[in-house]
């Protein structure tokens, strides 16, 4: 029986951080799959910016050799996520809120602008939940447990999917790496997703937070439907198609 593809995912990204590199033919041999499967891997490792394209197979990314770390992503787009997070933080937290946070970096620059206290905040990200014990140290922050992630360290998996399942919030923010009108807020990594579609579930209202650059970009699966969306927090307009497809299910648009 083969290996789940989150599980080979992290052993070819434990040889990127060993290694620096690693060559297709190599990894059909160890991980006990055909080449076609090592492909859709190595695809789905270079679209979420783990990994970039070498002759052969992939290398790791960045000058250490390991794969990118959460501040390395968070510095993409650094500028406009603060911007983002910033408006955000003033429309729509509030005294007395409970807040869920994801774990992508635009989120997380939510807690250099959330207030400092009489808020309470759940989130399935370790770095998000670091932060705000570094930046607004007396707001009470919940993390629901289950499998962290080696590469972006959120919790996800069953156990936290259940848990996050039964969590009551005014406001869930999320972002997403691309966004594509017909489709939605888009995402590579399944896990992740059924991680964030438990916070949205359990919110009154849901936030994507989004840089621009982000529209137009398409992955392999979507987030979540546009309808479930009450705001997208942006720094530019987004393209005529996106704009209309948001006006038609309510959604209020909302350039920083």
């Amino acid at each position: 029986m083969s290996l789940p593809a989150t599980v080979r995912h992290q052993e070819i990204l434990r040889h990127l951080r060993d290694a620096g590199g690693v060559r297709s033919a190599e990894l059909a041999k160890e991980l006990g799959v055909t080449p076609m499967t090592v492909w859709r891997d190595l695809a789905a490792l270079v679209e979420q910016g783990l990994a970039r394209r070498v002759r052969g197979g992939v290398a790791a990314v960045g000058a250490t050799g390991g794969e990118p770390d959460f501040e390395m992503k968070a510095k993409s787009a650094g500028a406009a996520k603060v911007r983002i997070a910033a408006c955000a933080a003033r429309l729509f937290a509030r005294a007395g809120d409970v807040l869920a946070m994801e774990g992508g970096t635009t989120v997380a620059a939510l807690a250099d602008a959330l207030p400092h206290d009489q808020i309470s905040v759940v989130t399935n990200s370790l770095p998000v939940a670091l932060r705000l014990r570094t930046m607004r140290p007396r707001v009470p922050v919940t993390l629901p447990g289950g499998w962290m992630s080696p590469v972006s360290g959120n919790l996800c998996g069953p156990d936290a999917v259940r848990r996050l399942g039964r969590v009551k919030s005014t406001v869930c923010f999320i972002s997403a790496t691309g966004y594509v009108a017909g489709r939605g807020p888009m995402d590579p990594n399944p896990l992740e997703i059924e991680a964030k579609r438990a916070l949205a579930a359990g919110a009154r209202r849901v936030v994507l937070l989004l840089d621009a650059g982000k529209f137009g970009r398409a992955s392999s699966s979507v987030t979540l439907h546009p309808a479930r969306l009450h705001a997208v927090v942006t720094d530019a307009p987004p393209p005529s198609g996106i704009v209309a497809e948001l006006r038609r299910h309510g959604v209020r648009l909302v350039v920083a």
